[in-house]
């Protein structure tokens, strides 16, 4: 049931517990002799018939603890390891019925004499060492098989659920609107279809930025797995992945190691400060790579594709009020050990790069385990203007020190130019509390990128002096209970003019009591403007309870110095809003903003506006979710959908919230939901809230679990039950109550409840016309015919009612 019904009448209660008190009264002796035959228990019957409780209750209990024949719901461990909530059913003799569904669900090896047509299998028929404990009370079933029962893990144990037909349509809308003259929309949406483990799926962007439209088609590509030889195929608009290399997007195939179980993020990652809601954009080799809109404060981007890991990024902030910054992310901060798995990948196709030639491209990467603690990894890519080979050893030479080291040859054939380039990263933990990072890149003056070589010669020309022939980096971490946290980061850059530039990043953070303090500083000598960037982040948030908090925070730079506050409130789980002032310690002027984000069943939602003293004004709003065509209809969710997703129904019951990996989505009208995000190759959980349910609604089993292969549509179904709680007031013929501890049966023999101390009882599943036989000591006393509306009230928990119990009715 989803509510405790303990608490309606006190005088059930006692009979309850005396009942529980009678049924523990059975001595060790007696508990041994009855594992030994059959479970069985032998009560006491004059006992029971002196607390007043009916002896016929005896054989009803007079087995062991076990589960209740037929489909339960109980929490599953195979040798130790848990497996998650799932059905088992029991026949009545207690035996535990493994199917083949049950089997799946364990992941245990199908028995060579398992068939359908046996009504229950009984595991000890197929393995006779296997031990099988129930918990009943704590709803837990303990299986103990010899290793060879149970499957081994891997994409070939069977476990793994492929199929499902779906459509999907993502989108992402965002838009600002500033008095200063800035106006920035943008409208990203992903449109695709799940079909027998294939995905296709296209991506296009349309953006408009003070007046200015621009239509972005960015890929359409055509993906499956193939577990057998573990291996992903890509084919159309595809990024080469699995590569030592930068090749950007082609128009071709790509066949790389199946990743899902041990994905990585993109080596995209840039951190900043905004001083006021600005557009964000990155670029590399001239070329835009990324855009964005950002709140006023700290922010971090990563996660998108970059053109290769050696070109600078530039980076471009466009406040509210029209002015611009520039700051450079050295290409050493991005230097990440390479997404390259043991075993052989390679893709083909023709370059699609803005403002460039399009020349055809092939790669080619391996890799070797050498040891558990180390790899070698190689490549080769080739193209008419540029080619190249690479290196790369990444190895664990100590527990707490992980070594990368690649070298690069490249020819670029177009500039008749040629050169090497070497990087090394370097991290080491000291302590739990305190590690250290170094790296470093050297280039020759020849060396190019293949972004570099497709761009024009005279673009080449410009920039030869100003390429980077070394960069160093450097960081720490350093946690402790009495100064806090600290982080530092620091990278230089030496050209082959001789220019030195040199980045640097220190963030501390602080507990006091309940607040936090934090410290954000940055110096930057390679702005565009050549002047030095010099940036101090302050802030310090006091929580108002569990829901509310204030932070107040200082921003200065060598030319500007503002500070403010914020309050924050989370009214619920879904809906959060804010008011902030902040204040130009310079020049005296002041703004103010609020901002309102919530999470509805279709969309998330979000809106902020900002003015200044200057008549500044601002506002944006932000709209995402997703829409999924299935077999029975369309469906929307607040949370965009990924490769691999599926559906639930839970009933024909609306608004009923479930919690999945992505977040929180909820049924329809119809009682569907989509399931955004499920793991594949992996196992992912479903809990239904059953606090959204009706009060007249029971579910057999809140929590699911699904082992999805990638590119899979799930469907999961949770079997509801209307019920219909009635507390009923009765009496005798001649107006006495019904006696104490009588037991009330059904037309089909089966228990249904047993009177209370003042002759009322309690049906937890009642019909609008059922008929019950009170019987007591063995003897039927009368017959009551419970007449009730036929329709329920849903929001009431149980309803009453009253009844005469008839002789020879």
């Amino acid at each position: 049931m989803n509510a405790n019904l303990n608490t309606i009448r006190q005088p059930g209660l006692w009979l309850t517990f005396t009942l529980l008190s009678v049924i523990g009264y059975v001595s060790t002796a007696d508990a041994e002799s009855a594992n030994a035959v059959n479970d069985n228990i032998t009560f006491d019957t004059e006992i029971l018939k002196e607390r007043g409780v009916d002896p016929k209750i005896a054989e009803l209990f007079r087995h062991r603890s076990r589960f209740m024949p037929g489909v339960s719901s109980a929490i599953l461990t195979v040798n130790g390891i848990t497996q998650g909530r799932v059905k088992v059913r029991f026949d009545d003799a207690g035996t535990l019925c493994a199917d083949r569904l049950f089997q799946q669900q364990a992941g245990l090896v199908l028995p060579p004499n398992y068939s359908d047509d046996i009504p229950c299998f009984d595991l000890r028929r197929a393995w006779p060492q296997a031990v099988v404990q129930t918990e009943q009370g704590e709803s837990k079933v303990n299986l103990v098989l010899p290793p060879v029962a149970v499957a081994k893990p891997g994409h070939n144990s069977g476990r793994w659920q492929h199929g499902g037909n779906a459509g999907m349509l993502n989108y992402d809308a965002s838009y600002m609107n500033s008095s200063g003259g800035v106006s920035f929309g943008q409208i990203g949406s992903e449109i695709g279809l799940n079909v027998s483990d294939w995905i296709l799926r296209s991506r296009q962007t349309f953006s408009r930025f003070n007046g200015d439209s621009n239509l972005n088609h960015q890929a359409t590509y055509a993906q499956r797995s193939f577990s057998g030889i573990k291996k992903v195929l890509q084919v159309g608009q595809v990024s080469l992945a699995n590569s030592l290399f930068g090749a950007g997007q082609v128009q071709g195939f790509q066949i790389f190691p199946e990743s899902a179980l041990n994905e990585q993020p993109g080596p995209g990652l840039v951190d900043g400060v905004a001083d006021s809601p600005s557009v964000v954009e990155v670029r590399q080799s001239g070329i835009l790579v990324y855009n964005t809109l950002v709140p006023a404060g700290p922010f971090r981007l990563q996660g998108f594709s970059l053109l290769n890991t050696r070109s600078d990024l530039d980076v471009t902030l466009t406040g509210s009020n029209g002015q611009t910054r520039q700051f450079t992310v050295p290409a050493s901060m991005l230097f990440y050990a390479p997404l390259v798995a043991p075993g052989f990948s390679f893709g083909a196709g023709r370059i699609e790069q803005q403002d460039g030639i399009k020349p055809l491209v092939g790669t080619f990467a391996t890799g070797w385990q050498l040891t558990p603690y180390t790899g070698l990894f190689a490549g080769l890519i080739g193209s008419s203007p540029w080619r190249a080979g690479a290196l790369n050893l990444d190895s664990q030479p100590f527990a707490a020190t992980r070594l990368n080291l690649q070298g690069t040859v490249a020819h670029d054939a177009k500039h008749a130019a040629a050169g090497t380039s070497i990087s090394a990263l370097v991290s080491h933990r000291l302590t739990e509390r305190l590690s250290l990072s170094a790296n470093g890149r050297q280039q020759t003056s020849g060396y190019r990128e293949l972004s570099d070589a497709l761009l024009s010669t005279r673009y080449d020309n410009a920039n030869r002096s100003g390429r980077s022939r070394y960069q160093w980096g450097s960081g720490l971490g350093w946690s402790t209970n009495v100064l806090g946290t600290l982080s530092l980061s620091w990278g230089r850059t030496i050209t082959f003019a001789g220019a030195q530039s040199d980045f640097l990043r220190t963030d501390w953070s602080y507990r006091l009591g309940r607040a936090w303090l934090g410290l954000s500083l940055e110096h930057d000598t390679g702005t565009q403007s050549g002047r030095n960037d010099d940036r101090l982040y302050a802030s310090l948030s006091m929580p108002l309870g569990d829901k509310r908090d204030i932070t107040s925070f200082i921003n200065t730079t060598k030319y500007s110095a503002r500070g403010g506050a914020r309050y924050s409130d989370r009214a619920n789980q879904d809906l959060s809003w804010s008011l902030a002032s902040d204040r130009n310690l310079r020049n005296d002027r002041t703004s103010v903003s609020g901002s309102l984000s919530t999470l509805t069943r279709v969309s998330q939602l979000g809106a902020s506006i900002n003015h200044n003293s200057d008549n500044y004004t601002s506002w944006s709003t932000q709209a995402s979710g997703a829409a999924v065509l299935h077999a029975e209809g369309l469906t929307f969710s607040p949370h965009q959908v990924s490769d691999t997703f599926g559906v639930a129904q839970v009933g024909e019951e609306s608004g009923v919230r479930m919690d999945t990996p992505a977040g929180p989505v909820w049924t329809d009208w119809r009682g569907y939901a989509v399931l955004p995000v499920l793991h594949g190759y992996r196992r992912s959980s479903v809990q239904v809230d059953t606090r959204t349910l009706k009060k007249n609604v029971d579910i057999a089993n809140a929590s699911k679990e699904t082992d999805l292969a990638h590119g899979a549509v799930g469907k999961i179904s949770f079997d509801v039950l209307h019920t219909r709680r009635v507390l009923v007031t009765a009496q005798m013929t001649d107006g006495s109550r019904l006696p104490r501890g009588a037991t009330l049966f059904d037309s089909g023999g089966r228990m249904v409840t047993i009177v209370a101390d003042d002759g009322s009882f309690f049906v937890p599943d009642a019909a609008a016309d059922m008929t019950m036989e009170v019987q007591n000591a063995g003897k039927t006393l009368c017959t009551i015919h419970l007449s009730l509306p036929k329709k329920t009230e849903s929001s009431r928990l149980y309803e009453n009612a009253t009844a005469t119990c008839q002789k020879g009715y």
